[in-house]
């Protein structure tokens, strides 16, 4: 009987032989103990389980049990499918064609759920040879023809290689001339494509085979010797072993020594790697023809070797062939105890649809609870949260108010002193110039008043209109009182006045850049104001676990104890001393806005000594990341007044 190179490859077959293939295990062996992830080691066993068949049939099984174990317990199906097969493998070389054939089976039925198409075909494949070797060849024809039908359309089309010399090679009879050589066509363009030299030494042996059916037999055993030399030389057993024995047939009647010598080969290959098989195919013919020779010490020999074999065989097939058995047992203890749970189960249906029915009711009627708790905390939620928004449009509509006011207060004494300025031009006779001047000089203070007012509101203007959302960012502190008193610098020198930063520097404000520079300058503007000549400004700021704060001192004559607690407050009307006051009050009325929006807190405190310090303090870390100011209809309401 013909034993058939592709029996036992699995996809990953295209792996260089030989040499190349003797790395690779032993850089797979070295890696094993390293790998973590479990599925990635079960595909390093069988790797090692496929590579391993040719040199050690013993670790092979090894491997692809541990593997098949491995993966039943991570139920992980392409691992435990692959298994399968080497386990299938390993039987059929041991010649347990029974158990070879149930595992090929079992591996194909879990090909089929993973919808693994190549793996399909070659599961396919695998199970006709066996029924090739059990002498069923018509069940051996249709399986190998449900494999090319299935393997027609791959894309990783390797294994196609393989199908199509062992169809040519087990059944050339079946297939016509020109199809023999299209097969074999396709083969080689497979085999070359993928550097698969075994299959290209499987197709000269199909081209051997085609030379002996034309006659032309010294053509076929040129062939046939060419390639045993080559599979010695790369290491390729089976596809050696095949050649081996279809050399030795070839001389067998012609020169039996010959015979005998090619014989002898492959039953010192098959005992070397421990290829059962092949071994009890070398020993019967090498039996057979010293039989015929009438050699009884060679006829012993051979059937002392041969006795081994099948003595070998059996205890390997008594000992790992429970595997299976108890497989088997279990799926039909499994089968029974299902059985027995189904009973049970059909017992317990009409109490567990009570059960079902009780719970649904109270499913429901809990449901419906809950919906109706549910519903009346979100009316609470809305209610609340129309409250807040009316506090807020409250609010909003009362600062609207107030500015309107100071607006049409404050730009009503500019405007009246134009008015006047017009008539003293009507009859500027009726005027001394020291009175002109003094006029002209009162109209200009009169507009710089109301100028700072009007910028301070078109500022607060700005930031509503523009739907502006608030993103605070870190920012150094020194620098941006650096920058704040940079606009100063001649006002404060005009009058004499030392600006001082005492702000560490590696103090950083978490905050909006143009918000808190609006305040700053405010603040020093302030400052500067109501500071006597000769004096100076201090500006100082402090980190706190929760809170940055910062205060601009003065050496001013502070303010006065009833002013200090509705100065940032717009709901009350505070009375003004003087011009400056009126811009300083919006303004501050604006900080402490700004100030509201990034979460902080706004104050004002007199001095010890002599002055006022204008503090504010922001968190480290805000209450919310992002905040958009409200207001947009406000300010839209203040311009439209304007």
């Amino acid at each position: 009987m013909k034993k058939y190179l592709a029996l036992f490859l699995l996809l990953l077959f295209v792996g260089k032989v030989g040499h190349c293939q003797l790395k690779e295990i032993e850089s797979i062996q070295k890696q094993l103990p390293l790998i973590k992830d479990s599925l990635k080691y079960v595909n390093a066993l069988n790797r090692l389980g496929m590579l391993m068949y040719e040199r050690n049939i013993d670790n092979s099984f090894y491997y692809a049990k541990l593997a098949r174990a491995i993966s039943a317990r991570l139920k992980y199906q392409q691992g435990e499918a692959d298994a399968l097969n080497i386990i299938g493998i390993v039987y059929d070389l041991r010649g347990n064609l029974q158990l070879s054939l149930r595992y090929y089976n079992d591996a194909y039925n879990r090909y089929m759920v993973l919808h693994d198409s190549a793996n399909i075909v070659q599961a396919l494949m695998n199970i006709a040879l066996v029924f090739d070797e059990r002498k069923e060849d018509k069940k051996a024809v249709e399986t190998l023809k449900q494999a090319l039908a299935q393997g027609t359309g791959l894309r990783k089309d390797s294994i196609m290689s393989l199908l199509y010399c062992n169809f040519l090679l087990m059944y050339p009879d079946s297939v016509g001339e020109d199809l023999t050589k299209v097969y074999l066509d396709r083969a080689r363009r497979i085999a070359t494509k993928y550097k698969d030299e075994r299959v290209l030494l499987v197709t000269d042996q199909v081209q051997a085979n085609l030379y002996l059916k034309s006659g032309k037999r010294e053509q076929a055993i040129a062939q046939l010797q060419k390639a045993a030399a080559e599979g010695i030389a790369l290491d390729v057993n089976y596809v050696t072993l095949d050649i081996l024995k279809s050399l030795g047939d070839l001389f067998i009647l012609t020169d039996s020594t010959k015979a005998i010598e090619y014989y002898k080969k492959g039953l010192a290959i098959s005992e070397s790697k421990g290829y059962h098989f092949y071994g009890k195919v070398f020993g019967k013919s090498l039996y057979n023809i010293y039989i015929n020779q009438n050699n009884p010490r060679e006829t012993q020999r051979y059937s002392g070797k041969l006795l081994e074999l099948y003595e070998d065989e059996e205890v390997f097939t008594n000992t790992s062939g429970l595997d299976y058995i108890d497989y088997a047992i279990k799926d039909q203890q499994i089968e029974a105890l299902t059985v027995r749970a189904e009973n049970r189960n059909t017992l317990m249906l009409v109490f567990g649809f009570l059960l079902l029915l009780t719970a649904l009711s109270v499913g429901i009627f809990y449901r419906l609870y809950r919906l109706k708790r549910r519903h009346s905390e979100t009316l609470e939620e809305l209610n609340r949260t129309v409250q807040l928004r009316n506090q807020k449009l409250e609010v909003d509509h009362e600062f609207n108010n107030r500015l309107v006011s100071i607006l049409a207060h404050d730009f009503r004494q500019p405007l009246g002193t134009l008015k006047t300025l017009a008539t003293v031009l009507k009859d500027p006779d009726a005027f001394t110039r020291e009175e002109l001047i003094a006029l002209v000089e009162t109209m200009e203070r009169s507009s710089d008043v109301s100028l700072e007012i009007f910028e301070n509101i078109l500022q607060w203007i700005k930031q509503q209109l523009s739907g502006f959302s608030y993103s605070p960012v870190v920012l150094p502190l020194r620098e941006l009182i650096d920058e704040a008193l940079q606009p100063f610098a001649i006002m404060a020198r005009e009058a004499n006045i030392t600006l001082i930063n005492n702000v560490d520097g590696n103090i950083n404000l978490y905050a909006d850049k143009e918000l808190v520079q609006f305040i700053h300058r405010n603040f020093i503007h302030n400052a500067i104001k109501f500071s006597p000549k000769n004096s100076s400004i201090t500006i100082v700021g402090f980190g706190g676990h929760d809170e940055v704060t910062v205060c601009v001192q003065d050496e001013g004559k502070g303010i006065s104890p009833e002013k200090l607690p509705g100065i940032f407050n717009f709901k009350i009307d505070l009375k003004y001393s003087n011009e400056k006051e009126k811009g300083a009050g919006v303004a501050l009325m604006i900080c402490s806005d700004f100030i509201d929006k990034m979460n902080g807190r706004i104050w004002v405190e007199n001095n010890k000594g002599k002055g006022a310090s204008f503090c504010y303090a922001l968190p480290v870390i805000q209450k919310s990341s992002k905040r958009t100011i409200s207001g947009i209809q406000v300010a839209a309401d203040v311009l439209t007044d304007l």
